[in-house]
């Protein structure tokens, strides 16, 4: 794995995690914090689990291991506007990470479990694994918008490259 073949699917996630913010805004405030049939509960806690994760992934992988601390102890994300803007700078910051490993260190093991020397992935796949995660959430999300008549419109993965 290279960063040249990883780096569309980070632009990938970049892009849609943007159109699934922009158009939650639509949400009323209600809606946004209110109950709904997602993993997480609400929307405004499915969106903020997304950016954590994004967040406490690139953290580990450049050696900056955050254990059990949560993106919103460090930084504000109470509303759309903030997590918004946070998830503009992060998935900036994932790109330019990505940009700059060779793949030697895409391909390194890293340890996910400090005790385990056998308990270990690639660091390409943490980086994968953080799109994977964002498309299961952005989904959900995706199909909450749609069932109050604000759809987010094609979120696969070709359509983000064909979209003008």
């Amino acid at each position: 794995m290279d960063a040249e073949t990883l780096l569309p699917f980070v632009r990938f996630h970049a892009w849609a995690n943007d159109r699934i913010m922009t158009t939650a805004a639509a949400l009323s405030d209600e809606e946004f914090r209110g109950p709904a049939p997602l993993d997480h509960g609400t929307v405004v806690q499915t969106l903020r689990h997304l950016v954590d994760v994004d967040w406490s992934w690139r953290e580990f992988c450049t050696g900056h291991d955050v254990g059990q601390a949560y993106a919103w102890e460090f930084f504000p994300l109470e509303d759309l506007a903030q997590m918004h803007a946070f998830s503009r700078e992060e998935d900036a910051r994932l790109r330019t990470y990505v940009e700059g490993l060779g793949a030697a260190a895409l391909a390194e093991p890293m340890r996910l479990d400090p005790e385990d020397e056998t308990d270990t992935v690639p660091r390409w796949m943490i980086v994968a694994h953080v799109v994977n995660h964002g498309t299961q959430h952005r989904s959900e999300v995706a199909r909450f918008l749609t069932d109050r008549g604000h759809s987010p419109g094609e979120l696969d993965l070709i359509d983000a490259f064909r979209l003008p």
